[in-house]
């Protein structure tokens, strides 16, 4: 007997002491356990918040299946490498969706966006309407959205005045340039002209929009003064003028004159003098140097949104946002078990909800006696 029991005596030893090491071994993964359930449930509550917002951009947009998968790549793959997160970048194509941007517009214009809005410092939800509603006036589509953001970021970072601003001149201005088939460009361009002498927003775009319409359907008095300065919009041919072409005439045929003469010509309207004053009288310099920019400005948006985010701010910004797309791969992985488990509640608060008030008083008396 006492040699039987020396080997179980031998196998009781190691079996405490393999005991205490896992017991050991628990007590340290405890708090690994902890920040573990930690992670699951922010990458849960992440990827959640995430699904809603595109769910959002679905009932928006009536994107469904294989196409809203890639829109919910497009925003993941946005979130991952620019300071917006995954979220934000969703957001952003609800306001594409509103502007009635179907899947692959969204695909082709939402870097450009967001790229802008990253280079302006204005929200993703104002750069999108700005955007979007621009592009409509001028006859552009989502695919240009690239390089529309690169010109609205060429000409703001070369003249007085900034995304938003340009955003509301644009709203007054462009659907009339556009109607009459000038480019964004060179919209840029006397919208940038305007802003170094102060004439900014609202008021540019009031300006511009009256002081075009005049010229293009000119009242007797107008006319009269378009032909003693020989002011045309369309060439010897009969071609329309660009914009562009436009201003340069203006700029020669009325530049030499004095302040008060230019006034006096009649040209535009009171209320859009102040505006073509500054394109006219703005130095040679200031508009080669604004012309060249946007001549130029493919690749600016995301230039200069690297630079506003090559600071410690900016990395932090974009580190929070790679975070974000972590947190949803991770939730990609539980969100399934999840919903089949609030599934399974959901069935069981169903079948409580089904029972008469006899059993709910009866399943009450219980819990009560329980607890007493």
């Amino acid at each position: 007997a006492e040699l039987a029991r020396a080997p179980f005596d031998e196998y009781a030893a190691k079996a405490e002491k393999v005991g205490g090491t896992l017991t050991s071994v628990g007590q340290k993964l405890l708090p690994l356990s902890t920040s573990i359930a930690g992670l699951g449930v922010a990458a849960v509550k992440t990827t959640a918040d995430f699904d809603s917002e595109m769910s959002k951009v679905s009932a928006i947009s009536g994107a469904t299946g294989t196409d809203l998968d890639k829109l919910r790549g497009k925003a993941r793959e946005m979130g991952a490498k620019t300071k917006f997160s995954a979220s934000e970048a969703a957001q952003g194509m609800q306001y594409m969706a509103m502007a009635g941007w179907k899947t692959q517009d969204m695909m082709d214009g939402l870097e450009g966006i967001m790229n802008l809005a990253a280079a302006s410092g204005e929200d993703l939800a104002s750069t999108s309407d700005i955007v979007t509603d621009a592009l409509t006036a001028f006859g552009l589509s989502a695919k240009d959205s690239s390089h529309f953001s690169d010109i609205l970021a060429a000409a703001s970072s070369n003249a007085n005045t900034n995304v938003s601003m340009m955003g509301e001149t644009f709203k007054y201005a462009a659907p009339v340039l556009g109607s009459l088939g000038y480019t964004a460009e060179d919209a840029a361009l006397a919208i940038g002209l305007m802003a170094n002498a102060g004439i900014k927003s609202s008021q540019a775009g009031t300006s511009l929009r009256g002081a075009i319409t005049n010229l293009a359907k000119p009242t007797d008095t107008v006319a009269a003064a378009m032909d003693k300065y020989g002011i045309s919009l369309t060439d010897s041919s009969g071609k329309m003028l660009s914009l562009r072409e436009l201003m340069e005439q203006l700029r020669q045929k009325l530049g030499g004159l004095s302040e008060a003469e230019q006034a006096a010509a009649a040209l535009f309207g009171k209320n859009a003098m102040s505006g073509m004053l500054a394109i006219i009288n703005g130095s040679d310099k200031d508009f080669e140097k604004l012309a060249g920019a946007i001549d130029n400005c493919d690749g600016s948006s995301e230039k200069m949104a690297n630079t506003m985010n090559d600071n410690l701010q900016g990395q932090i910004t974009i580190l929070m946002s790679q975070l974000q797309e972590l947190a949803i791969s991770f939730g990609e992985i539980l969100m399934p078990k999840i919903r089949d488990i609030v599934t399974h509640i959901q069935n069981f608060v169903d079948k409580l909800n089904a029972m008469d008030e006899g059993q709910k008083e009866t399943i009450l008396r219980i819990g009560m006696f329980v607890a007493a």
